[in-house]
């Protein structure tokens, strides 16, 4: 009996942690081989240009992208994080589970565009490659350290982290489903290397799945679609949410009835 109740319950662990992934796999015409699907199904990858897509994907996890609303103005590397250090640019992104970069730049773009600005993105996985072990480290790592309010290891938050401290100021910081929890999570870090000063008065922006940030940052608004139930599984604080009816965990325009329309969100 007690053998027999042990594997149910890592029976159902399991599929608590396979929440965060497997949504997708209900999208029409899915095309689960290729690397960048995840990115396509979350993100606005119709607003990349040809020249945009080949030259940013592929990127590697930490990799930081600057966009902007004009086509093929863009940067990334070790030029793209001196622009952000230097106080060049002062709005920050992370993408969620399933994304590469090429999720990081349609949703830097997608909001690039909405503000009329240049807008920086980290990149925080490799597409579907790693879209398991991403999920699994989002529900059984990411969650319970967002509640307690301690960091964990993650190449994407020690990247923010280190652009704080090497002189970026930012002034908005804004993430999807897991990018939530690893920018919360780049925060933690900082407090708890005693530097929650260089994040003071930061502002943050959250859709699809909702987390704690420590205290000091200047603002949080966050953003969940009531049909969305891959976030709502995966939201740990409802603290300043506002429900968008009718909206899915998708940022994609393409679903045009379903999508969470950011653009409508991210402008001052």
């Amino acid at each position: 009996m007690k053998r027999n109740r042990f594997k149910r319950n890592m029976l159902i662990a399991f599929m608590a942690a396979a929440i965060m992934v497997v949504q997708p796999f209900f999208a029409q015409n899915a095309k689960a081989m290729e690397n960048t699907y995840y990115d396509s199904v979350y993100y606005n990858t119709g607003i990349l240009t040809e020249e945009e897509w080949e030259a940013l994907e592929g990127l590697p996890v930490g990799t930081v992208i600057i966009m902007s609303k004009t086509d093929n103005e863009f940067y990334y590397g070790k030029e793209a994080e001196e622009y952000v250090s230097a106080g060049l640019v002062e709005v920050i992104s992370m993408a969620g589970v399933g994304s590469s970069s090429i999720g990081t730049a349609a949703f830097a773009k997608h909001i690039a565009t909405a503000r009329k600005d240049y807008v920086a993105g980290i990149v925080t996985g490799l597409g579907a490659k790693d879209v398991g072990d991403k999920g699994i480290e989002g529900y059984f790592i990411g969650r319970p350290s967002n509640v307690l309010g301690v960091s964990y290891t993650n190449t994407a938050s020690e990247k923010l982290a280190e652009l704080y401290k090497e002189g970026a100021r930012p002034r908005l910081l804004i993430g999807h489903s897991k990018g939530n929890m690893d920018i919360a999570n780049a925060l933690y870090m900082l407090r708890e290397q005693g530097k929650e000063s260089q994040f003071a008065g930061v502002n943050v922006i959250t859709f699809g799945c909702g987390v704690y940030v420590p205290s000091g940052v200047g603002s949080i608004k966050q953003y969940l679609g009531n049909l969305d139930s891959l976030g709502m599984m995966n939201t740990v604080s409802y603290y300043h949410l506002t429900w968008v009816y009718g909206a899915y965990h998708t940022t994609n325009p393409a679903y045009t009835l379903t999508y969470m329309p950011i653009q409508y969100y991210v402008v001052d």
